[in-house]
């Protein structure tokens, strides 16, 4: 996920609040008085903390992030909770922010989170080493590159990197006959962090970057810059930007003449009818193209799980991007905890690994699970993003979708780039 433009909006505080609770209230009513266990002592709730930007030029990605919390805490207190202590959610409002994270952090705090969602790559960094110090495990979701190989013991991403999207980004550019090409990346440290990889992943399977433009977010035109990236006629453009700026560029691209190239880019540009896809313009239908990190499949019994409980929750299952990383978060970490039989971060954080790799036995949904730690069983998790493998550095790694969109900007699966894809392109890097 990319860096916020400082020029932001922001809605009021009371609206805000509002927001918060009513995302907040689907799945936290009959909560906060906890549940009693079989000898009627109370058992109070498990607090879920989530930190995303609610405001701002990103406050797309907080509905991504609400709506898979809600289905892995639905999917975790409609089967006994963890060792029958109920989930509830809190969240707080960072706005993609560096400035506003760490207050956001704190104000979080107050609610005793065991475990927290979020944030989001523009502002991880800001509190990354604050989850340790709090005895809170964090379950980030993102692609910063810089955390490609982090030593953090309470932090675990659920989403591959962007190191890797910008393999796929390349792989699939070149699978489609596309060999010059020009980068369209806003300054954002998250942004710039897809340049490297890309360009070593494109070079090394033949293609050429002609221009490497760097925009500044929040500018009145961008035809300059255009006019730059597009001077060799380059077959494709890679980019990636907020979506304020996105909508300047590609307004500016449209009265140029240069969206009759294909354009593509990271995630953020993925939604279904999203303000990208929209913004794009007519071209979007056959020149828009997003790689979403993920690996479900109708085939995938966790992922067929999420779908079911994604209905249930949420009255369709047209499901927004990522979402499934925070469901598998929230099922990642009820395991640990029902592995150590406990809901102290310093007892269960070194359990994460344990319920989410091999070699335990696979089990896909959390209440076949739990009857396995019951028995006292070692588990695999395969969530419905995927395997969940953690490597040493708490990364997972996954194929990537390529999704286009159709006529009604609906998501049209252009692709699917494995990850032995991915791995064969690293390689041919050496």
């Amino acid at each position: 996920m990319k860096m916020l433009s400082k020029k932001r909006v922001r809605l009021g505080g009371a609206r805000t609040m509002v927001v918060l609770a009513m995302v907040s209230s689907l799945v936290t009513v009959g909560l906060t008085s906890g549940t009693a266990d079989a000898s009627g002592k109370t058992l109070k709730p498990i607090v879920v903390g989530g930190i995303y930007p609610f405001t701002g030029a990103k406050s797309l990605l907080s509905s991504w992030a609400t709506h898979g919390m809600a289905v892995g805490v639905y999917d975790v207190n409609a089967h006994g909770g963890v060792m029958g202590h109920k989930l509830k959610t809190s969240y707080v409002d960072d706005a993609a922010d560096s400035v506003d994270v760490l207050p956001a952090f704190r104000k979080l705090m107050l609610s005793h989170p065991t475990f927290i969602t979020g944030p989001f790559s523009p502002t991880i960094e800001g509190v990354i080493n604050q989850f340790k110090p709090n005895n809170v495990v964090d379950f980030m979701i993102g692609g910063l590159t810089t955390l490609d190989t982090m030593q953090f013991p309470y932090v675990f991403r659920t989403t591959s990197s962007d190191s890797n999207e910008s393999v796929a980004m390349a792989q699939y550019a070149i699978s489609q006959g596309w060999k010059t090409a020009s980068f369209i990346f806003d300054n954002s440290d998250n942004s710039q962090g897809f340049v490297a990889p890309l360009k070593a992943a494109y070079q090394a399977l033949g293609g050429t970057v002609q221009q490497n433009i760097t925009l500044t977010p929040g500018q009145s035109s961008y035809s300059s810059e255009l006019t730059q990236a597009f001077a060799g006629k380059p077959q494709v453009i890679f980019d990636s930007m907020d979506s304020q700026t996105a909508a300047t560029l590609f307004a500016d691209g449209q009265q140029l003449g240069y969206m009759k190239v294909p354009w593509i880019g990271d995630d953020l540009q993925s939604a279904s009818q999203g303000a990208y896809a929209k913004a794009f313009g007519p071209t979007a239908s056959t020149n828009l193209i997003a790689a979403l990190p993920s690996t479900p499949t109708a085939k995938d019994d966790a992922f067929n799980h999420f779908l079911t409980d994604y209905q249930t929750v949420w009255r369709t299952t047209s499901y927004l991007p990522t979402t499934f990383a925070f469901y598998d978060s929230v099922i990642i970490a009820s395991l640990a905890m029902t592995m150590a039989k406990s809901t102290d971060p310093k007892v269960w954080v070194k359990d994460v690994v344990k319920v989410a790799n091999p070699p335990g036995t696979p089990c896909s949904t959390y209440v076949k699970c739990v009857v396995l730690l019951k028995k006292g069983k070692g588990i695999d998790y395969n969530g419905a993003a995927g395997n969940d493998d953690f490597n040493k550095y708490h990364n997972v790694f996954s194929g990537f979708q390529m999704l286009g969109f159709d006529a009604s900007l609906n998501n049209v699966q252009k692709a699917y780039v494995t990850p032995a894809q991915l791995a064969a392109v690293i390689a041919k890097e050496k």
